[in-house]
Formats: C-alpha cells, sequence, structure tokens
C-alpha cells in the first residue's frame, strides 16, 4: 500500500475507489488528489509520466493503522499494522488477538534506532506515538532500507 500511494498510478485507483463509495467521496477527494473534481468534472492530469514503480512523489504525510481478521473454517487470522486492536470477547471476557506498535516496544526500538531514527517522549522522533503505520511516508524515506527496516513500517504482525 505504501509504494502503491507514492505513485500516480496508486493515487488514481485509490480516488477511483473513493467515488465509488458515495458517502466517503468527499471526505476522501478532500485527503488525495483524484481525477475527478468535486462536481464530477474531469481535471486535467497535469502531473509528469510516471516511469518504474514510483514516482518522485514521496507519499502522503499522514497515515491509518490498519487490523484485519479473517476467519476461514476453524482458523481465525488476525493482521495489524499500528495501534489498532482486535479483541474477542468469550462468555464476556475480553481477550487481545493483536498488539499494539508503540515505540517502546524491544523489536520496534530497535527497528527503529537502526533505521537512524530516535525516540522522544515515546514517540517515533518525538511525533508519532505509534510505530507501525501505513503512510506517514516522512518515516520512510531511507532509499537504502527494505520497507519492513524503515523508522516506521506498514508491515502487519500476523496472527
Amino acid at each position: 500500500m505504501d509504494e502503491m500511494m507514492r505513485g500516480q498510478r496508486g493515487w488514481r485507483e485509490l480516488a477511483i475507489l473513493g467515488d465509488k463509495i458515495d458517502k466517503f467521496t468527499g471526505m476522501i477527494e478532500g485527503l488525495i488528489w483524484s481525477p475527478k473534481g468535486g462536481e464530477g468534472i474531469d481535471q486535467d492530469d497535469d502531473w509528469a509520466i510516471e516511469e518504474g514503480p514510483h514516482s518522485d512523489f514521496s507519499g502522503p504525510t499522514s497515515g491509518s493503522t490498519a487490523c484485519v481478521a479473517i476467519l476461514r473454517n476453524n482458523q481465525l487470522v488476525v493482521a495489524n499494522a499500528g495501534d489498532s486492536r482486535c479483541v474477542i470477547s468469550r462468555k464476556g471476557q475480553a481477550y487481545n488477538l493483536s498488539r499494539d506498535h508503540k515505540p517502546d516496544l524491544e523489536a520496534e526500538k530497535e527497528r527503529i534506532l537502526k533505521a537512524g531514527g530516535f525516540i522522544h517522549a515515546g514517540r517515533v522522533n518525538g511525533s508519532l506515538n505509534l510505530s507501525r503505520a501505513i503512510g506517514d511516508m516522512e518515516f520512510k524515506q531511507n532509499k537504502l532500507l527494505p520497507a519492513e527496516k524503515q523508522t516506521v513500517s506498514a508491515n502487519p504482525d500476523i496472527n
């Protein structure tokens, strides 16, 4: 998703998906570039032709967390990135199925520091209070590191 959001084609795809969801269209178009304006009038695409997997656009400066649960037969699979939480209730008792990705967790802290980031007041680079997210591209600028080793990663934990 991060790689997709760095490129013009990805932004178009996200905008088109947003346009299909009427009640969210205004919100999505306000957050991302869309090939259509608010009134549905086509706008000229004045962006340079995109080459390769992504353009020079660094991507969105805001981000989101994600949590997905899939139940198939008798198996429950949960994936999360960030501090979205999955919880199941059994006989009125809540059980965590995911763990929040916070900068002070040892594995998260190690990745952040190795990527050249720092933790101040429980926040990545003194700003973000979670250590994994989709988007938040300002924390993913090291071109020498793969996505999973950036200061902030979108890679989910899967249980």
